[in-house]
């Protein structure tokens, strides 16, 4: 923390995102353990457990590939990434009072939340050994009109928040939205996939070259966003490819 945000501490006492507590940084330890009950990284090893899962080591580590082996389907146009796996970590369960608090995230102006969301997981060993195992940090983007309408990208808050936190570069001008496609909640999970695929580009790909990189969601619902994310940083080459979502559908 820099001396400017220990001033503005100092004046505007930090509260709990949650109950609105002063006095106990963003997340008070009642809070805490109240969100506690919704982290999948206890529960899961905080990682999808569906089909995709292999070869869980006794440390509760997987290792997934997206979209039914993408990396081996895709070996041939991506030598770079040639049989490496992607590793996935979901923090919460989107559900009860985390859905909640993430809708007053996104849509009820309540940006100071990323604050909170960052307070637990930095304070969580396994979520802080995760981001500290990459050195670049990439929110996924919002296309420029619907930034310009919420005014921020929730991904990209906690993404800077957890960059300055953990000391890690964080880069947003690496993948950019070039189109402004329908919203992906109001589709079933093939046209998830249509509406999707090409809205994201690579640009300035030398600065992510043989780098491990860590995109950052907020909500994980049919992989469909972070599968054309994958698909699209893997043309620039990087060393290794992780993804974290706040919560998982």
């Amino acid at each position: 923390m820099n001396f400017l945000d220990r001033v503005l501490e100092f004046i505007f006492l930090p509260s709990c995102g949650v109950c609105g507590k002063l006095g106990e940084g963003y997340l008070c330890k009642k809070c805490g353990k109240v969100l506690e009950k919704y982290c999948l990284v206890e529960k899961e090893a905080g990682l999808d457990v569906e089909d995709d899962i292999k070869n869980a080591d006794d440390k509760g580590n997987y290792e997934l590939e997206f979209d039914n082996n993408y990396v081996e389907k895709n070996a041939k146009k991506h030598k770079s990434v040639e049989n490496k796996k992607v590793k996935q970590m979901h923090v919460f369960k989107y559900e009860n009072l985390i859905r909640k608090l993430i809708l007053q995230y996104k849509f009820n102006d309540k940006s100071y939340l990323y604050k909170t969301f960052c307070e637990f997981m930095v304070k969580n060993k396994k979520v802080f050994d995760f981001i500290k195992s990459y050195d670049i940090i990439i929110p996924v983007p919002m296309h420029r009109i619907k930034l310009r309408k919420r005014g921020y990208n929730q991904s990209e808050l906690v993404a800077r928040e957890l960059a300055k936190k953990l000391n890690l570069k964080i880069y947003t001008d690496v993948l950019i939205k070039i189109k402004n496609n329908k919203v992906q909640s109001t589709l079933t999970k093939e046209e998830r996939k249509e509406n999707i695929k090409n809205v994201f580009k690579v640009v300035n790909a030398d600065k992510i070259k043989s780098m491990k990189i860590l995109i950052l969601d907020d909500i994980y619902t049919t992989g469909a966003t972070v599968n054309e994310c994958v698909e699209e940083l893997m043309r620039a080459k990087p060393g290794e490819i992780g993804v974290l979502t706040l919560a998982k559908d």
